[in-house]
This record gives structure tokens, C-alpha cells and sequence, in this order.
């Protein structure tokens, strides 16, 4: 822990969905010492991520005076002053954000480059050399990696590598594979998906890897559909096929699939893996032909998705 600290901090952090970028978040507060609970959904359980923008309830009530931060979540039980820590959606402080600024713009940067400011850091993280070639506020790479401003002690503090990978994997797992994410190598980033997926789900990992590869001779044997006049994806929909979102991200191939579980009855299509041009046509020509509502996306991390009632 920084030994600058000499009380407990007043802040808390509400966590939305549980997966495995989640819990390298909630992993990093705990070993600050951050409060952390969780957002609730209309049954009383922890949200999952067709509820996490619909929360009714938290695990614990924020104690008075305290800073609340809202981590991809939000709904009627989130406290209306709470600071947003997301990248899904227009106004999100991370929306829209490149490939190249994947660290400030996810989510778990977000909660370091926080961390930082109030000089939270866990004591473990060395300190970087400071020769900044690419700057991003108080998150930046020096040639030894990714580095935080530290508040308490002046140094930049090296964000260890798992942080890292959980940005790249979090804002832009396509581009990231594409080698699109500074100071990420793609094989590397694959290694590290694979052991936390497969921890996550609690199966072996040559499990997760065959569902892997499964999944990319799928899609390479899927047909082509026509997003827009000249811009084209594969078809995947009606069909469930395991690990296909990595399977897709590391093949570089775009592809809709639909029948994904959303809020109020309705069913999801989704797009993902996509180049701008791909996510721009899905959402701007193919989803309104084919009936969705309530699209979202964001071209610059290559996914979007659109509802639509189910019949």
C-alpha cells in the first residue's frame, strides 16, 4: 500500500457486472484499500450486463460524506452525484477514445489514473524512468510502459502489465490484436485472455483454447452479409458458438450475431469486431432496416448492437 495514506479513504466504488475486467478492477481497489460494492438489479442479485444500466438496489449503503463512483453501471439507486467511470456510451468519459489512448480510456484506467491522484497507488509499483514519448494526461508511456502520475510520492508509478492488458482488452480487444495498442503484443495479450477466461470460467485452459479455435473456423466458414452497399460482415446469428466475440477479435473478422438476452423482453443483435466503416454501417443502414431500436455503438473500439421486440 502507499504509505502516504494515514486514514481510511471516503470513497467508494459501485461495480457493475462481474467479468474477468471487473475483477482485475475490483482486485486493484481492494489492494488500495478502496470501499467497493456492488450494483444490484431488479432481482436483488448482482447485475449482469443486460440490467448494469438499470440498477435498483446496492449491496451496501454509501456511508455519508463519502465519493461515490459508478464503474459501468448506472439506474435509480446509483446516487445522483456518483462520478462515472465507463466508456460504453456517449458522455462517458472514456467514449470514442482510440485505440492509442485504450489505457486512459477504459475503465480500469480510469480507476488508476483516480487512484493516483489521491496517491492510493499499491506500494509494489515501481517507479518508471519518465522519458514520456506519448502523452495521455496523468496516464502516459515512457519506454518502460505504461505509467501513473503518483500524487504522494512525485514519480511516475509502472502500471503492472495485467492492468495493462485488462485496458486493451476492456476498450479495444480488436485493435489490440490488430497491434493497434501501444506497448501491447498481440500474442502476449492472447496468453494472458486465454488463463483469464479460463480462470474465470473455472474450465482448463486448452478447454477455452479449442472453443477458441472452434470459433475461428466458424467464422471463416460463416456467409457474408451486406451491412451497407460495399462494407460487409459474416452472419453468425442463430447460432451459439462459444468464445466466438475473442475467436473474432484475433481473426480480425466482423460478424452480427442475435438472439442475446436483453432488458425488458426484448433480444439483442449485435456487431462487433468491427473497423469504424463496419460499426458505422451497422448502425446507421442495417439495423434500421431490419427493425432495431435503441442502437448503440461506438465505431472507434469496433462494437454496436441494437434491440429489437421478440414476436
Amino acid at each position: 500500500m502507499s504509505t502516504s495514506r494515514s486514514m481510511s479513504p471516503s470513497e467508494t466504488f459501485i461495480l457493475g457486472a462481474p467479468d474477468p475486467e471487473m475483477e482485475a478492477i475490483e482486485r486493484l481497489l481492494r489492494e488500495a484499500g478502496m470501499h467497493v460494492i456492488y450494483a444490484l438489479g431488479p432481482d436483488g442479485a448482482r447485475v449482469h450486463p443486460a440490467d448494469a444500466y438499470r440498477v435498483a438496489a446496492l449491496s451496501e449503503p454509501v456511508g455519508a460524506g463519502s465519493i461515490v463512483y459508478q464503474v459501468e453501471c448506472d439506474g435509480p439507486a446509483i446516487p445522483p452525484d456518483a462520478i462515472r467511470i465507463d466508456h460504453h456510451r456517449p458522455g462517458d468519459p472514456g467514449y470514442g477514445r482510440p485505440p492509442a489512448e485504450f489505457v486512459p480510456a477504459s475503465s480500469i484506467g480510469q480507476v488508476i489514473s483516480r487512484l493516483g491522484s489521491l496517491g492510493w497507488l499499491p506500494a509494489d509499483w515501481p517507479v518508471g524512468d519518465g522519458q514520456y514519448y506519448s502523452a495521455g494526461g496523468c496516464l502516459r508511456l515512457d519506454p518502460g510502459g505504461w505509467v501513473v502520475d503518483d500524487e504522494a510520492g512525485g514519480a511516475p508509478r509502472l502500471i503492472p502489465q495485467r492492468y495493462v492488458y485488462a485496458a486493451a482488452a476492456d476498450h479495444c480487444l480488436a485493435a489490440a490484436y490488430r497491434g493497434e495498442c501501444p506497448g501491447v503484443e498481440p500474442d502476449a495479450l492472447m496468453r494472458w485472455r486465454v488463463e483469464c477466461r479460463a480462470k474465470f470460467q473455472g474450465r482448463p485452459i486448452e478447454a477455452v483454447l479449442a472453443d477458441v479455435e472452434s470459433a475461428r473456423a466458424a467464422l471463416r466458414e460463416a456467409p457474408v452479409v451486406e451491412l451497407a452497399e460495399g462494407v460487409y460482415a459474416r452472419d453468425m446469428r442463430g447460432r451459439h458458438v462459444p468464445e466466438l466475440p475473442e475467436a473474432s477479435a484475433r481473426e480480425g473478422v466482423c460478424f452480427i450475431s442475435d438472439g442475446l438476452p436483453g432488458p425488458d423482453g426484448r433480444t439483442k443483435t449485435v456487431c462487433q469486431s468491427g473497423t469504424p466503416e463496419q460499426i458505422d454501417a451497422f448502425m446507421r443502414v442495417w439495423a434500421p432496416a431490419h427493425g432495431l431500436t435503441d442502437t448503440y455503438g461506438d465505431p472507434a473500439r469496433g462494437f454496436a448492437g441494437g434491440y429489437k421486440e421478440v414476436t
